[in-house]
């Protein structure tokens, strides 16, 4: 299934858990009832009937301690994968760490990361468990996290850690993982009862009285009660999650295109002592969300969240499935080889545009790259970008070889200097005020002094980056941008706050408003600690675009406008956007220019944030159709369109010409 069929498949098993989750607590009620009722007519000979006072006590107290429980739990992980990960006593990975096998999982999962159109997600270490996981957490694609044991560094090489890598990644662009952590704070709550029952059997046996056996027969039924919800969790985790991880297999292979990678490590898992076992007390609780099964015992087998191993294995590659063993050593599957896919052409940024541009795939007439042309111009038929829009849309949220290839061949391209300097806040600071802003005197004079003004380091680091930030290809800003944004998040409130008004003073030093600015410093905003820019954000209210008409206007003739071409041309591009949007979008008008200013955009994309699903789509759809109307995308037109996507939560991989879905 496509990246919205995943979505739509994950909204509706919300749903199915929902429901069962309502009849697992209605069954718990009735339980709780019938104990009470029991443990209340032990020896005095009373007549057991429905009682409907006693009725309600227990239903409103059985509701209120699993619904706190539920609630308590959820509040705790309402930061995301990394409340999850420090739940099991995760370690933070530093970016710029110098540990082999960490530095290997960063550049994974960095790579992956811009391939895919995400930001790069919170990296997390299991210090101590020798077991082969890993798992990724949180609600949505900007508070998500990643994190592996320490036996998966240890014991996988890097072919199989990117097996597992894309793994988890197919459930962060999949819905999975915020199903996963929804389920995590319902099923706290009926594990609860057990809590309670256990409290109040100890609390008899230390009283040691003769006229116990109530409580003591209360404490035991409410322990079995709880046990019996905790089961029908395991049912419901196991019904959520074991389809879901096949899917997740063969994405990680549609991603790397080696079956081998995530095979091998399933391999070694299953000959492994340890196994994938967790030793985590949370292990049972967290145990869906894992890469495999992290709880042992035969019980715990017979209700296992996920597949077997040796079938998982079997449906990757038959041929290591029959082996007793396999040596990873000798299974690598073929090196992925660099390269620099379809770069985009040079062009001064800015609303201005310029001639710079590369051909889309799908783009149809004599500009497609199917066609391998260069054309521009107007010639192409009307709908060309629609349909260019919607090949595109195909490739949302389902990255493949393609991409990583490209993005691998970028990196080469990336000076190490750079790359190494993007993992330390003082050096991701100065790269971002080398790339923003204009490169003129009064810009450079102003970057240099906020450069001062956020410390030494932020200022030698200008000077040596400066020159080298330069002479960066232009499709390698955005990603740089990327890589940079995990070190920000080390800096406090006060040094967040500072940065914050250096880079405005930058992007506005000279008056001119450039669309790479926008694209970065909207991103930028929602990593930066302080004011609740990570806070998650709720998809909420219409599903019709007329709802969000102003705001979809004003982006859809930023972009019409961003493309750099004369009148004649924007208007054609505006067309296009509305074409794609059919009736909903023929009361829609191109806004002037002073109308689309860098506020006003943020502001729109803000709200267009929280829609549903189903008008974020459309809004996507409608903005890559204005960009291809020609059949070309431009640089800064990219870098719109990509940031747009990311905000969206719409992941949207690089524009690879030679992606086979095109």
């Amino acid at each position: 299934m496509d990246f919205f069929e995943a979505q739509d498949h994950a909204r509706r098993q919300t749903f199915v858990l929902v429901g069962l989750f309502v009849a697992a607590v209605i069954s718990i009620v009735i339980g709780v009832y019938l104990v009470l009722l029991l443990a209340g007519g032990m020896g005095m000979g009373v007549n057991f009937g429905f009682d409907p006072i006693l009725f309600g006590v227990v239903a409103i107290g059985t509701l209120g301690l699993i619904a706190g429980g539920s609630a308590t739990r959820t509040a705790q992980l309402r930061k995301g994968g990394s409340a999850v990960a420090e739940l099991l006593g995760a370690r933070p990975v530093d970016p710029a760490t110098r540990n082999e096998g960490e530095r290997r999982l960063v550049n994974v999962v960095e790579e992956m990361s811009l391939a895919s159109g995400t930001p790069v997600p919170a990296i997390y270490v299991l210090e101590n468990e020798p077991g082969i996981n890993a798992f990724a957490a949180g609600y949505s694609i900007h508070d998500a996290a990643v994190a592996v044991t320490r036996g998966t560094l240890d014991q996988l090489n890097r072919e199989e850690l990117q097996g597992v890598v894309a793994h988890e990644f197919s459930h962060i662009l999949n819905g999975d993982m915020r199903l996963n952590i929804r389920l995590v704070g319902l099923l706290f709550g009926i594990l609860l009862l057990a809590v309670v029952g256990r409290g109040l059997l100890r609390g008899q046996m230390v009283r040691r009285r003769r006229s116990n056996s109530k409580g003591l027969f209360l404490g035991l039924a409410l322990i079995v009660l709880g046990y019996v919800g905790v089961f029908f969790g395991k049912l419901i985790k196991a019904a959520v999650s074991r389809q879901r991880e096949f899917l997740a297999d063969a994405a990680a292979v549609e991603f790397t295109r080696n079956p081998r990678g995530i095979g091998g490590a399933l391999r070694k898992i299953a000959d492994s002592q340890a196994g994938s076992r967790i030793q985590d007390h949370h292990a049972e609780e967290l145990s869906h969300l894992f890469f495999a099964d992290g709880v042992g015992g035969a019980l715990a087998r017979s209700m296992a969240t996920h597949p077997p191993i040796e079938e998982r294995i079997r449906r990757l590659d038959p041929d290591l499935a029959a082996a007793n063993r396999t040596d990873s050593s000798r299974t690598p599957g073929p090196p992925a080889s660099p390269s620099n896919g379809t770069a985009v052409q040079a062009g001064a940024s800015g609303f201005a545009g310029s001639p710079g541009a590369r051909p889309v795939p799908g783009g149809g007439g004599e500009g497609s790259a199917a066609s391998g042309g260069t054309h521009s111009g107007p010639g192409l038929q009307a709908g060309a970008g629609v349909a260019a829009a919607a090949n595109l849309m195909a490739s949302v949220g389902t990255p493949c070889k393609e991409h990583m290839e490209w993005v691998e061949g970028l990196m080469e391209e990336i000076p190490s200097q750079i790359r190494d300097a993007a993992h330390e806040p003082a050096g991701a600071q100065a790269i971002l005020l080398s790339l923003l802003g204009g490169r003129n005197d009064e810009s450079d004079e102003i970057r240099r002094t906020v450069a001062a003004e956020l410390g030494s380091e932020v200022e030698r680091s200008l000077e040596v980056l400066g020159p080298l930030l330069l002479d960066l290809p232009p499709e390698a800003r955005l990603p740089v941008v990327d890589l940079s944004l995990p070190a920000l998040h080390g800096l406090t409130v006060e040094q967040a706050d500072g940065f914050r008004r250096s880079v405005d003073r930058v992007i506005r030093a000279d008056g001119e408003l450039r669309v790479f600015d926008f694209a970065v410093t909207h991103i930028l905003w929602r990593h930066l600690p302080g004011r609740g820019d990570r806070v998650r954000r709720r998809h909420s209210g219409s599903s019709s675009l007329g709802s969000f008409r102003n705001e979809l206007q004003m982006l859809l003739s930023a972009f019409a406008r961003g493309s750099g071409a004369d009148e004649d041309g924007t208007q054609a591009a505006f067309r296009e956007g509305l074409r794609s949007l059919g009736k909903e979008g023929s009361t829609l008008t191109l806004l002037p220019t002073h109308a689309t200013g860098l506020t006003e955009l943020d502001h729109a994309l803000d709200r267009l944030e929280r829609a549903k699903l189903e008008v974020r789509k459309k809004v996507l759809e409608a903005c890559a159709a204005a960009v291809l109307h020609d059949g070309r995308a431009r640089t800064q037109e990219i870098e719109l369109l990509r940031a747009v996507a990311e905000s969206l939560e719409l992941p949207l991989p690089p524009l690879v010409a030679s992606d086979p879905r095109a």
